[in-house]
């Protein structure tokens, strides 16, 4: 996703909203806030909300109450998605109190692909119409309707350092919400209604240390101890379904009840477990200003921020925008990207066009050097021509010329070429003599060779060679003398043409 993200998580008691902005070092926080749900409903703190901060944004997420989803884990013998998302309202029919076609169910798997296992969630078809609605009419429409702390588990399974199987916990005012992850996958999730007003009481207000008229630690540890116990006997549960399990090595706890002081000590030792608190902050990945820092409460914000870091291009936790619901493609983002693109094309086309007009120049420079270059060579090839038009196609004429001229064979009369004469006669002079043939003088009727040898005998060589030729009808030596040296002989040859 890019632009602005905005993260909704909603529960019975508030609404919390964190925006995000993408970059290429990872993300910055531009905007929180959290508003309580009153007597007016959820309606009228949207509408709060809304006006509460800038969250107009690209793209919104937002969260369903725990409450009103069932969660059903089922074994499927099918390993294709496709598959099990067709066949997995047959097999959730027999396990719910509802008509099926009354429910919108989805699914994320909670092993390997290849064993098929899934934890299935289930929400009323009617309750997301309502639920959609009222975000749509308070300016909200999001992409994913998320469940609970799904994506928070989701973002803790990232992080280095976090133990393959984990426990979290939300302990909020009326619901506390538990996911169990198992080989760094969501194995269960599970959502408990319960009366947490003793341990919010007892959590100190602003600028003091502890609360002054709380309930006495006795009953915090209490319900504390109550909300441990069910935690471990729904986690026996579900391991007492399966061959084995492996135990949970850590847990990491958020929500208002994490801000009570001791709620570290008392849920590490309840649970025998080491317990830390969540904040997101210290995630390298995400940037914050002061003026955001001063209103950052981890506890209460961790499940919109986790909500806004999601991603929506991947099968990532649950959606329940999907069937009837599923999101329609929004055109008013590229409406927004447009002028930034067509500053990005004008560029382009700017630099395109520059250098098409710089090859042009450039090729046409060296177009007039090459033309200036083939001139000079036609002037020194044919100073006669005066008149230059096409240097190119002069020059292909007067070579065609050349090569049908008498230069190129004998006048009329002998049909043996210049270059077959000469190969004739290179063919008839031994390799192994000296010799160096300085005149050679071809008419239509006789072959006239002056040259160098080292002796006498090779000039005789060299004639009765030329003898044994099909094509000579005689051969004659016209002088053979010593040269000046005396050191070599001085030939010329007569050879006659047959006709």
């Amino acid at each position: 996703m890019q632009g602005k993200i905005t993260g909704i998580d909603i529960t019975k008691n508030q609404i919390t909203a964190v925006q995000v902005k993408t970059g290429l070092k990872g993300y910055q926080v531009l905007a929180c806030a959290r508003v309580s749900v009153e007597d007016g409903g959820i309606d009228e703190a949207l509408e709060s909300l809304s006006g509460s901060i800038v969250l107009k944004s690209d793209t919104y997420l937002a969260t369903i109450p725990g409450d009103r989803v069932s969660f059903r884990n089922l074994s499927m013998p099918f390993k294709d998605v496709k598959k099990i998302r067709q066949a997995l309202p047959f097999e959730m029919e027999s396990l719910l109190p509802f008509q099926v076609e009354d429910l919108l169910i989805d699914f994320i798997m909670t092993d390997s692909p290849s064993r098929g296992e899934v934890l299935a969630a289930s929400c009323n078809r009617g309750f997301i119409s309502e639920y959609l609605g009222t975000l749509q009419q308070n300016g909200f429409d999001p992409d994913v309707l998320e469940i609970k702390c799904s994506s928070l588990a989701s973002w803790l399974l990232r992080q280095p350092g976090t133990p393959d199987h984990i426990l979290l916990l939300e302990i909020g005012e009326k619901d506390n919400t538990m996911v169990l992850c198992l080989n760094r996958r969501i194995a269960l999730i599970r959502v408990f209604s319960a009366n947490n007003a003793s341990i919010v009481q007892s959590i100190p207000k602003d600028n003091e240390t502890s609360a002054l008229e709380g309930p006495p630690p006795e009953e915090v540890d209490a319900c504390f101890n109550l909300l441990c116990a069910t935690i471990r006997n729904t986690v026996h549960a579900f391991a007492s379904e399966r061959n084995t399990l492996p135990d949970p090595d850590k847990l990491f706890f958020t929500g208002i009840g994490a801000l009570y002081p001791k709620a570290e000590e008392v849920l590490s030792q309840s649970l025998d477990m080491p317990a830390e608190r969540i904040d997101m902050s210290n995630d390298n990945r995400i940037r914050m200003g002061a003026d955001i820092v001063k209103d950052w409460s981890p506890a209460l914000m961790n499940g919109a921020l986790s909500l806004a870091l999601r991603n929506t291009r991947k099968e990532e936790g649950f959606n329940f925008r999907r069937e009837e619901f599923e999101r329609k493609k929004r055109y008013f983002g590229l409406k927004k990207a447009a002028p930034k693109v067509a500053v990005f094309l004008f560029l382009i086309l700017s630099f395109l066009a520059a250098d098409m007009v710089i090859d042009f120049y450039t090729l046409k420079k060296e177009y007039k050097i090459l033309t200036r270059e083939i001139t000079s060579v036609f002037k020194q090839t044919l100073p006669e021509v005066s008149r230059i038009v096409d240097p190119v196609q002069q020059l292909r004429v007067k070579i065609k010329e050349l090569k049908q001229s008498n230069v190129s064979r004998p006048e009329t009369g002998t049909n043996k070429r210049v270059l077959d004469l000469l190969k004739e006669i290179s063919q008839r002079i031994p390799k192994s003599l000296n010799v160096h043939i300085n005149r050679m003088v071809i008419d239509t009727e006789t072959v006239r060779i002056s040259g160098k040898t080292d002796a006498f005998n090779e000039v005789d060589k060299i004639k009765n060679n030329l003898e044994t030729s099909i094509h000579f009808s005689g051969v004659t030596i016209s002088s053979a003398n010593l040269d000046r040296t005396g050191k070599g002989v001085r030939f010329e040859i007569r050879i006659e043409l047959k006709r």
